[in-house]
């Protein structure tokens, strides 16, 4: 049975655990594969929650003699995730193993979590190791062994779930990236993957999205969506490309907020951002899918459109 076929899940709490029943087995299999790629992780600010991974190519893309950055910031609800999941080590390295083999130097930090952080807490932690990765500006840390050299100048920001909130309010958000800050005009691209822009259906007042925001109507308020919407001329004219992925089979809150926030940009800004849906793929299993061989169409999806805006 295609293993695609058992993620279809559109609930989330399922949508893990059929996740993990499907990939567990195939990503051990490529355990050998996956942890080919070599990797390191540094300290890029004062807590425990301040580290990240970078997983380093052999060979740059094809037809450029530098390595762009793609950061990956994953998801957890805002209350859980590890750059390295304690049930399966192997997520989230074979995700910068598979786009080291494309060409890139992949960057997976962590970020504080709830109760231990509040609103745009998360975002200023995603800017920091931006920035901690930038400063580096002999790439002294982003080389390893001879490979290829990172361009500073190209840097691609790509989030799931959480992640993706923490990346959009970032970019969306003056408060956290000032419209002048020169990080910005390094960001060639943002890549929001299964996003909660509208977060009106975060939960009860008790749960993490509350707790993060304060409350209901200050998580409604300062959502991406709601940020993309006040945003001043000067700060669309500093927007990156962006790039939508979506799960075919995505939780229906979630296909309803994509689309408001697909509507919002066409609305101010005239254009249309592409969007790509993994073919049969929960929120959950698309991540966890790369190295496996399986339903890794929407990040060959990625490489492409990454190849076209550099």
């Amino acid at each position: 049975m295609d293993v695609i076929a058992q993620v279809q899940d559109r609930e989330i709490p399922a949508a893990i655990g059929a996740a993990i029943a499907a990939f567990t087995p195939l990503l051990k299999a490529k355990e050998a594969f996956i942890k080919e790629i070599p990797s390191k992780s540094f300290k890029y600010g004062p807590s425990d929650r301040h580290n990240l991974d970078i997983y380093y190519p052999k060979v740059p893309p094809a037809s450029s003699e530098s390595a762009p950055v793609l950061f990956f910031c994953y998801g957890g609800g805002l209350s859980t995730g590890d750059r390295r999941l304690a049930m399966l080590d192997l997520v989230y390295s074979n995700l910068g193993a598979y786009f080291a083999r494309h060409g890139y130097v992949v960057v997976i930090p962590d970020y504080r979590l709830v109760p231990n952080v509040t609103f745009p807490g998360g975002s200023e932690d995603v800017r920091d190791a931006v920035r901690w990765v930038c400063d580096d500006a002999n790439g002294v840390n982003l080389v390893l062994d001879g490979s290829p050299k990172p361009d500073l100048n190209k840097i691609f920001i790509m989030g799931h779930s959480a992640g993706a909130l923490h990346i959009t309010t970032m970019i969306f958000n003056e408060s956290v990236l000032p419209f002048d800050d020169e990080l910005r005009q390094r960001i060639v691209g943002i890549i929001p993957h299964g996003c909660p822009y509208e977060l009106s259906n975060m939960g009860g007042s008790a749960g993490p999205g509350a707790q993060y925001y304060g409350n209901i109507e200050a998580a409604i308020a300062n959502s991406p969506l709601s940020l993309f919407r006040r945003l001043p001329q000067a700060g669309l004219d500093k927007l990156p490309h962006i790039l939508m992925v979506e799960g075919e089979n995505e939780p229906d809150w979630l296909k309803d907020a994509g689309n408001a926030f697909h509507g919002a940009v066409k609305e101010r800004t005239g254009k249309s951002v592409p969007r790509i849906f993994g073919k049969g793929h929960s929120h959950i299993s698309s991540t966890w899918a790369l190295c496996t061989g399986q339903g890794e169409g929407w990040a060959e999806e990625i490489v492409a459109w990454i190849q076209q805006v550099c």
